[in-house]
């Protein structure tokens, strides 16, 4: 079982925006990414004791090389 639960089909890779800004991927400098929505946990203290959130987060996976970048906000999808 997986940790990613796909939003587009794996075949058809998009470009996004975050705040404007278009997407490029830091290794290979492509534009065009799978998204997939993911959960982690984060610790906060309350009362004295450690208790774990789940939250929700994007990840969006470089169709070229692979690299996952990850984005709080949900990143806006463009037509290019």
């Amino acid at each position: 079982m997986s940790i990613f639960r796909p939003l587009s089909k794996p075949d058809e890779p998009n470009h996004y925006q975050v705040a404007g800004i278009n997407v490029i991927c830091p290794h290979c400098q492509n534009q065009k990414f799978y998204e997939s929505r993911i959960q982690y946990n984060i610790q906060e203290t309350a009362f004295a004791e450690k208790e774990y959130t789940v939250r929700m987060a994007t990840a969006l996976t470089c169709s070229r090389c692979s690299m996952v970048v990850y984005f709080i906000n949900k990143p806006n999808k463009i037509m290019a």
